[in-house]
C-alpha cells in the first residue's frame, strides 16, 4: 500500500491518465504549430504540475527542460500570493532567466486548474521560438554581453485573463519580434495545449475525486524519491572530480573551466560545481533552472531511466554552485546561448560518474551543438524569416553497444530541420547533409558519427549567427576504457567566390548570395581498446 493510503490499482490509473495527459498536450502543440523549431524540431515540453507547482508529469522530449519548468511555475506562485489574483481561465506567460526560466527564447505559458474554487493543479508548456527580437535574427548569439540584448523579458503577466487573451499584449510582441505571425500563432498552439491538459486534469478528478489525485500527487513524488535514492544505494560510495571545458567565453577567449565533483554517500548524491568559471562576458553563462536541469539529466542517465520525470527525482541531491558562476550568473548576465555550455556540463557530469562508477562507463558524445540562425526572407511571401537549425553529431560508445550516428545527443534531442521544409520557407539551399567519415572515435566498439551539412544563401545578403563547441582539437569526445578520441568539429564559411572566408566557431556577419556555410561536427568517443576489436568494430558499425 502506498504510503499516502491510496490503494496501489487506483494509483498506476492516475499516474497513468497524468502521463497521458501530459503526451496529449504535446501532440496538440506539435500539431497546432506554425513554426519548424515547434513542428518539426520539436523543440518544445509540456507538463502537468500539483497546487504548489511540483511537477508530477512530463512529455519527454527535452532533456535540457528536465526539472526546470516547475520553477517557472512556482515563480508565478510567488509573484501572485494572494489567491484572488488568480482566477479560472488565467495563463501566464514567463521565460525571465533570473525567474526561474531558461532562455528568453523559451516562452513558458502556465495555467492553473480550478475545482470547486480552488487550484488542483497546473498545466504548462515551454516552446522554444525563433525570434524573440533584439539586435540579432534569432535572438541568440555568443556576443551578447548583457541580457537586455537577448529580446523580449517576460516576468510573469497573464497573456490571458480569465480566458480572454491580452490582445494589447499580444500586440505588443508581435511589433517586436521578426516573424509576428508565427510567434502569435505558437503561443496560441500553447494556449491549446495548456487547455487539453486542464480537461485531462479536471476529468480525472471528476473520476477518482479530488482527493485521491491530491493523494496520487504526493506518491508520485514521494516514489520517485524513494526510487531514485534505492537507485543511488545499488552504486559504490565514493568521489570523483573531473573538469571539462567550453572552447571560449563566445568573445573568443582562453578555454573556460567547467569542474565537477560527485560525492555519493549511501542514499544520497552530492553534486558540486566549486571552481566552474567566473560568469563570462559572453552569451554562455547558465541560469539556475538550466543547470538544475543538467543535474536531473545526469540522474535519469546514470541511476535509472525507468524512474519517472517529476521533481521527486531529485530529491535524494543536494547541488552546490556558487553564485557568480557560469552556472549561476549574477543579473543581468547575458544567457542566450546556455545550451552550448549545458551540452558541456552534461558530458563533464558524465565523465566524472564513468570514473566514478566504471561499471556504467560511457565515452563522451558530440557536445557541438552547432547553432544556427540565418535572418532570411520567406521565398513565398518576401517576409522576413529567420531559419533556426541545430545540428548534432554522434553518442559515444559504451559496453552494450556502438554509438548512434548524426543525433542531437545529452540534453537537446531535436530533430534536423527537414531539407524540404528549409528550402520552402527560406532564402536557403541545403546542398548536402550527410554523415562525416571518419568522425568517430574507434576502439572495441566504435562511437557514433557526426553530420555534414552546408547551407547556401539565396536571393539577397542574409545575417546569418552560428556557434558551437567543440572545435578545438584538446576538447574533442574522449573514448573511454582504452577507446579512442573523435575528432572535433569543423566550420568554414566559403564566400560566393569558394574562398575560405572564416572558420570561426562562434560569429555573427552579414553573408552573400552564393556564400556556404559548411559544418562537419564531431563524432562519438570510442569503447575499449581499439587493439582488440579486430572485427568486432567492423560488424558493430555494420549492424
Amino acid at each position: 500500500m502506498p504510503r499516502s493510503g491510496l490503494d496501489p490499482v487506483t494509483y498506476e490509473l492516475i499516474h497513468s491518465r497524468l502521463r497521458h495527459a501530459a503526451r496529449e498536450m504535446a501532440m496538440i502543440l506539435k500539431r497546432s504549430s506554425h513554426s519548424p523549431i515547434i513542428r518539426e524540431m520539436e523543440d518544445f515540453s509540456c507538463a502537468i504540475f500539483a497546487p504548489g507547482g511540483e511537477s508530477v508529469a512530463q512529455d519527454e522530449r527535452i532533456p535540457a527542460q528536465l526539472g526546470a519548468m516547475s520553477l517557472a511555475v512556482q515563480t508565478c506562485r510567488a509573484e501572485y500570493p494572494d489567491p484572488g489574483d488568480v482566477q479560472p481561465g488565467d495563463a501566464f506567460l514567463l521565460n525571465h532567466p533570473y525567474m526561474g526560466c531558461m532562455h528568453t527564447p523559451d516562452l513558458n505559458l502556465v495555467m492553473p486548474v480550478f475545482s470547486d474554487g480552488r487550484v488542483v493543479g497546473w498545466a504548462g508548456s515551454t516552446a522554444h521560438h525563433v525570434d524573440l527580437g533584439g539586435p540579432t535574427p534569432g535572438t541568440l548569439a555568443p556576443h551578447h554581453r548583457e541580457l537586455f540584448a537577448e529580446g523580449l523579458i517576460f516576468p510573469p503577466i497573464k497573456l490571458y485573463q480569465e480566458g480572454e487573451e491580452n490582445r494589447d499584449l499580444v500586440r505588443m510582441i508581435a511589433a517586436n519580434v521578426r516573424e509576428p505571425r508565427g510567434l502569435v500563432a505558437d503561443l496560441r498552439a500553447q494556449h491549446a495545449s495548456c487547455l487539453t491538459g486542464e480537461r485531462a486534469l479536471l476529468r480525472t478528478m471528476e473520476r477518482y475525486g479530488p482527493d485521491q489525485v491530491g493523494a496520487a500527487f504526493t506518491e508520485i513524488l514521494d516514489r520517485t524519491a524513494r526510487q531514485t535514492a534505492a537507485a543511488l544505494a545499488d552504486l559504490d560510495d565514493g568521489e570523483a572530480v573531473r573538469t571539462g571545458h567550453l572552447d571560449d567565453d563566445g568573445l573568443g577567449s582562453a578555454p573556460v573551466p567547467i569542474r565537477v565533483r560527485l560525492a555519493k554517500t549511501g542514499r544520497a548524491l552530492h553534486v558540486d560545481f566549486t571552481g566552474s568559471s567566473p560568469q563570462v562576458d559572453g552569451a554562455l553563462n547558465v541560469p539556475w533552472a538550466s543547470t538544475r536541469a543538467c543535474v536531473a539529466y545526469l540522474v535519469r542517465t546514470m541511476v535509472g531511466l525507468d524512474i519517472p520525470s517529476n521533481d521527486g527525482l531529485l530529491a535524494p541531491v543536494t547541488i552546490t554552485c556558487p553564485s557568480g558562476t557560469i552556472l549561476n550568473p549574477r543579473f543581468p548576465a547575458a544567457v542566450s546561448v546556455r545550451h552550448n555550455t549545458c551540452q558541456v556540463v552534461a558530458d563533464t557530469l558524465i565523465r566524472t560518474a564513468s570514473d566514478l562508477w566504471p561499471a556504467r562507463a560511457v565515452a563522451s558524445s558530440s557536445v557541438t551543438f552547432f547553432g544556427l540562425q540565418i535572418g532570411s526572407k520567406s521565398p513565398q511571401t518576401g517576409e522576413t524569416a529567420v531559419l533556426m537549425e541545430v545540428v548534432g553529431g554522434g553518442t559515444g560508445a559504451h559496453d552494450h553497444g556502438r554509438g548512434i550516428d548524426g543525433v542531437d545527443t545529452y540534453m537537446s534531442n531535436v530533430a534536423l530541420l527537414p531539407v524540404e521544409v528549409a528550402e520552402t520557407e527560406y532564402s536557403v539551399r541545403i546542398l548536402k547533409s550527410e554523415l562525416v567519415e571518419d568522425s568517430s572515435g574507434e576502439g572495441l566498439l566504435s562511437g557514433g558519427l557526426g553530420i555534414c551539412r552546408e547551407y547556401q544563401i539565396l536571393d539577397v545578403p542574409q545575417i546569418a549567427t552560428l556557434y558551437c563547441e567543440q572545435a578545438v582539437e584538446e576538447h574533442r569526445p574522449e573514448g573511454v576504457g582504452g577507446g579512442d578520441d573523435a575528432r572535433p568539429t569543423r566550420v568554414t564559411i566559403l564566400g560566393p567566390d569558394g574562398q575560405v572566408v572564416s572558420t570561426a566557431s562562434k560569429t555573427s556577419s552579414s553573408l552573400e548570395p552564393g556564400s556556404i556555410i559548411r559544418v562537419e561536427t564531431s563524432g562519438g568517443g570510442g569503447y575499449g581498446p581499439a587493439s582488440t576489436a579486430g572485427t568486432t568494430s567492423d560488424m558493430a558499425r555494420s549492424s
